[in-house]
């Protein structure tokens, strides 16, 4: 069930040629306001503006002809479509994505430039069954945001660059959803300097994972809606995540959406990045367990920056007016 190190490097191997290796930014602001040495892991400036390509291109370029010649389908609220997108026209591969109707319109905008054929649904659900209803008919092959093997190991590559950047970090916090990303730099983590804390971080609102690895068991949770959609919704139980974060994350924190919206506040105001609410999440959790940090070597992910200006507005100044459920 684990992901091993090697098949983390195969993955670079594979995707290198067509993603990024994102910047490590040390935060001057942050690590004087919390007394820590912060560095900020930017996949808000990976190509498609998340990291979500890197989980896609490796499992379409593991795919057979025949494989290839069918198609993926995929379900999303947002960056896993668009990461889909992004890899099956690099590739030359049929890509489905299936949305739920209420999707920001600057993730369709985006997904509409790659030629992708998309179909819309009352709900984020709605779209998944649809589209694994599709998959056992057409012959498509489904993909998950966070439970496959070779989006798992795709996303350790993360790791890899963080520590090739930054060798002696000791903590490196990570937003969890499904814990694809977690599972991932986590496992190559621990895997090469198990003394590296990893620290996962989820929605108050939706904390599955959460409440999964406090109790060491899956457990029924009570979930609402959170601005973060990529951070919320149902969970497959039997995600092959949640076995791998126990073995390789520490601990799994919760933020508030109104910290989320504080954290994406202070990425426009001190370092004028525009990050989603998901991709805001690392950066919510340093205020509220800013004692436990402090004078740690720290990188935090910032996952993603496809939020349209309409949104973003309405977010800010009144955060109370958007509520709901997403897909990784």
């Amino acid at each position: 069930m684990s992901i091993t190190l090697q098949e983390v490097m195969q993955a670079r191997s594979r995707i290198s040629s067509y993603i990024r290796h994102t910047p490590l930014e040390y935060t001057k602001t942050l690590s004087q306001l919390y007394n820590a040495d912060i560095y900020l892991k930017l996949e808000n400036l990976q190509v498609t503006g998340s990291f979500k390509p890197r989980g896609s291109l490796n499992k379409l370029l593991t795919l057979d002809q025949t494989q290839q010649t069918r198609g993926v389908i995929a379900p999303s609220a947002g960056n896993h479509g668009i990461g889909l997108a992004y890899a099956s026209s690099k590739l030359g591969i049929p890509a489905y994505v299936y949305l739920p109707e209420d999707t920001d319109r600057g993730k369709i905008k985006t997904l509409n430039q790659y030629g992708v054929s998309i179909k819309f649904f009352d709900s984020i659900e709605s779209a998944r069954q649809a589209a694994i209803k599709d998959a056992e008919e057409e012959g498509y092959i489904f993909l998950s945001a966070y439970n496959d093997r070779s989006v798992i190991a795709a996303n350790g590559t993360i790791a890899l660059e963080i520590l090739e950047d930054l060798s002696d970090v000791d903590t490196v916090i990570v937003c969890v959803g499904g814990g694809g990303l977690a599972s991932g730099i986590g496992t190559v983590l621990k895997a090469v300097n198990p003394s590296i804390e990893v620290w996962g971080v989820q929605t108050a609102n939706s904390p599955t994972l959460a409440v999964w690895f406090k109790q060491r068991k899956v457990t029924p949770v009570d979930l609402k809606p959170s601005i973060a959609e990529g951070l919320s919704g149902p969970i497959d139980p039997d995600t092959m995540t949640f076995p791998i974060i126990q073995k390789c994350v520490d601990r799994i924190l919760t933020v508030t959406d109104a910290e989320i919206i504080d954290a994406m506040k202070a990425m426009i105001n001190e370092h004028r990045y525009i990050v989603e609410p998901s991709g805001a999440a690392g950066i919510a959790a340093l205020q509220r367990y800013s004692d436990e940090l402090r004078d740690r070597k720290i990188v935090i992910t910032v996952t993603g920056r496809n939020i349209s200006w309409n949104r973003l507005q309405n977010l800010l100044s009144n955060p109370s007016i958007e509520h709901r459920y997403g897909q990784r």
